[in-house]
């Protein structure tokens, strides 16, 4: 067990409509003695109306709540966040201090795809073929139960106006990012524009790398492997910083 001078912990953050699944490749990684907080945020894994009566401001208070907690009782603290997390991350990373950021498909420049289109109808059909990898993928990471009446999800409008505002906001500060940053960029995203990347370019706290056949929510064996590996090594140099 680590001492008190040693404790560590990891805060994982999933984007909008996600799920704390999203992360199960990396759970497995994280040694033992170190503290995870696995973030469910509140109106996710209920129904259309639940997600419908949650905010933005409770979603902000939520990581901060998590990340207060979690510094009261360890010394060093690493963020792993995807989408609409990964803003999250930034925002609070930038206002206090965190160690080291690792970060998936952060949506700075947003676009919309025809397979978007594609695998959102036969999710919410649930029309899905046992080879069809993306959409499997996209039902997966997809948190809100079904509901048969479209009128209900008006009400998702309101989060996404919030969502297109909290891209514009990190999308302003994230040159004055100071933590070490790992984020990785699928250029087969279906929401997240790869061009993005070019926001990052002039912060020399952020090492960017891309997925090249990988989705928002499908991971390719190949760029999964990429992932998990260099999940791997930013705990051992974690580890290596705390022994010296």
């Amino acid at each position: 067990m680590a001492s008190d001078q040693e404790r560590i912990a990891i805060l994982f953050i999933h984007g909008i409509l996600g799920t704390t699944s999203h992360f199960e490749p990396f759970l497995s990684l994280v040694p033992p003695n170190w503290s995870i907080c696995n973030l469910s945020l509140k109106g996710h894994g209920g129904s259309v109306k639940d997600f419908s009566q949650a905010s933005m401001t409770e979603w902000k208070q939520q990581v901060k709540n998590a990340l207060e907690e979690l510094s009261e009782t360890n010394n060093k603290i690493i963020i792993v966040a995807h989408s609409m997390g990964t803003l999250f991350a930034i925002q609070e990373a930038i206002e206090k201090p965190v160690d080291e950021l690792f970060l998936l498909n952060v949506p700075l420049k947003v676009r919309v795809t025809f397979r978007l289109f594609r695998t959102s109808w036969r999710v919410f059909t649930g029309n899905i073929k046992p080879d069809d990898k993306w959409s499997l993928a996209a039902q997966n990471a997809y948190s809100i139960e079904r509901d048969n009446h479209i009128l209900r999800y008006f009400g998702w409008i309101p989060r996404y106006l919030e969502l297109f505002s909290e891209i514009r906001k990190t999308r302003k500060i994230i040159g004055k990012l100071p933590t070490p940053s790992h984020i990785y960029l699928s250029m087969l995203d279906e929401m997240v524009s790869p061009k993005c990347s070019k926001l990052f370019k002039d912060n020399p706290c952020i090492c960017v790398k891309s997925l090249q056949t990988s989705g928002h929510f499908y991971y390719s064996p190949e760029d999964q492997c990429l992932m998990k590996e260099d999940f791997n090594k930013m705990i051992q140099n974690v580890q290596k910083e705390i022994s010296n």
